[in-house]
């Protein structure tokens, strides 16, 4: 498993790389889909309640699986987006 500092500074790397690539995103967007991506290979699943284990964040795992929910659900990232 990844350090949680390592972590923070891979979702940080790749929330700019998206930033640049989808400048009509907003950052803070671009950096939870980054933080659920890399949520998503640690956890191996994409069960929700898995891939919040894999959140560094000060929360609760409830809120951080209604978060990693409504990333799947609200980010609107478009066909030529991904």
């Amino acid at each position: 498993m990844i350090r949680p500092s390592a972590a923070r500074s891979h979702v940080d790397t790749l929330a700019e790389y998206l930033k640049e690539r989808l400048p009509h995103h907003r950052r803070d967007t671009l950096r939870r889909v980054a933080e659920v991506l890399f949520g998503i290979l640690q956890a191996e699943s994409t069960l929700h309640r898995k891939i919040a284990l894999h959140i560094d964040r000060e929360a609760t795992p409830a809120s951080i699986t209604r978060m990693v929910a409504r990333t799947f659900h609200e980010t609107n990232l478009t066909p030529q987006d991904v």
